[in-house]
């Protein structure tokens, strides 16, 4: 599976423009970092649970909370993320989350 990890807040905003709706969208719940995309393309399915663990792992090192030994991530499909109008660059409103605790995780160390 391609992952895409954003770098800062208007490469979010980039990333999760041009996701597809079926992709998988991962971020730290409750606090700033970057979005995670796991690429799907059409496949309406998900993908296996160690390829989201993984991706969510990334998601809690590339967040402020990578210090901790657990890391709340919200996982959800691309076609419930979207940008309010007149938001800051890198926010978002999520719905139908599922949240998983994960120890947080460089992508190279994965």
């Amino acid at each position: 599976y391609e992952v895409w990890i954003g770098k800062n807040a208007a490469g979010n905003d980039r990333l999760t423009a041009t996701a597809h709706k079926e992709d998988i969208w991962l971020h730290a719940r409750g606090s700033a970092g970057s979005h995670v995309i796991i690429r799907m393309g059409n496949n309406p399915g998900m993908p296996p649970g160690q390829v989201i663990r993984k991706a969510a792992s990334w998601a809690a090192w590339h967040s402020r909370q990578r210090g901790a030994s657990l890391v709340p991530v919200m996982i959800t499909k691309k076609k419930y993320v979207t940008k309010p109008r007149g938001a800051p660059p890198g926010t978002v409103r999520v719905q139908r989350e599922k949240v998983e605790m994960v120890s947080p995780a460089k992508p190279d160390q994965s």
